[in-house]
């Protein structure tokens, strides 16, 4: 995932805002191309619970924490961006 380009406290430009905000929409695609194969192999996974060894269960455990954490970084990225365009909209 790409990380902010611009502090929270510093003015941000309209340009900064666009390409910040390009740079989200092309990670949230990647990460739901990851996503989808994931839940695939979940998927398959579930239909021969047989194969569900310690291992499996262990790395199913880690790819949720994973998930969980990336969720949490896109909302983050989608407020601070939602943010400031609040900023851009009150100085029109």
């Amino acid at each position: 995932m790409s990380e902010a380009h611009t502090p929270p406290d510093e003015e941000v430009t309209l340009e900064q805002w666009s390409s910040e905000l390009l740079d989200l929409c092309d990670d949230f695609c990647q990460f739901s191309q990851e996503c989808a194969f994931l839940f695939d192999a979940f998927a398959a996974v579930a239909k021969e619970p047989e194969c569900i060894t310690e291992d499996t269960s262990e790395g199913i455990r880690h790819i949720n924490f994973w998930l969980k954490y990336q969720v949490i970084g896109y909302r983050e990225k989608i407020n601070r961006l939602h943010n400031i365009w609040g900023v851009f909209k009150r100085k029109q």
